[in-house]
């Protein structure tokens, strides 16, 4: 599909897409907190070793870091959620952008992703790209580290 033929339902294709990809991360880290739970139970009828207890120990401090992980993915998955797929023609969160050849989600941290040919990223809210963009339509211009860009397509 070509830049032209943007509507409601490819915006929410893209949203949905990306939200697959926040569950299966969520779902993973889920997966591991599980696995090291797991390892940090010791059954208190036998008696262990103190190779036991460590990795006992090491299994219940990687679960909580994992436990972090879901957190972040599960806060993730709240602001995906929460993208107005609404086409626009002014940059907010929840618009779909292109310049330099690459096209964008607002308001979101993503790893590229595909939907109907086109690969997307995210720009996450704390990134300078995203003030930089805020509020801007198609055709204007912006500058990130000293580089010019022009907004290509806002949507």
């Amino acid at each position: 599909m070509d830049d032209t033929s943007w509507d409601g339902a490819r915006k929410l294709r893209v949203r949905e897409a990306l939200r697959g990809r926040v569950e299966a991360a969520l779902a993973s880290a889920r997966e591991a907190v599980a696995d090291q739970q797991g390892a940090a139970e010791l059954d208190q009828a036998d008696v262990h070793d103190v190779d036991d207890l460590s990795q006992s120990d090491e299994g219940g401090d990687l679960a909580g870091l994992f436990g972090g992980v879901v957190a972040r993915r599960q806060e993730e998955l709240a602001r995906v959620d929460a993208l107005d797929v609404t086409p626009t023609d002014v940059v907010a969160d929840g618009a779909i952008v292109a310049f330099g050849d690459d096209h964008y989600v607002v308001g979101v941290a993503a790893e590229a992703f595909e939907v109907d040919g086109t690969t997307f990223e995210g720009i996450a809210a704390d990134a300078p790209a995203h003030a930089a963009i805020l509020g801007l339509k198609a055709g204007d211009r912006f500058t990130i580290g000293g580089t010019e860009h022009r907004l290509d397509l806002v949507v």
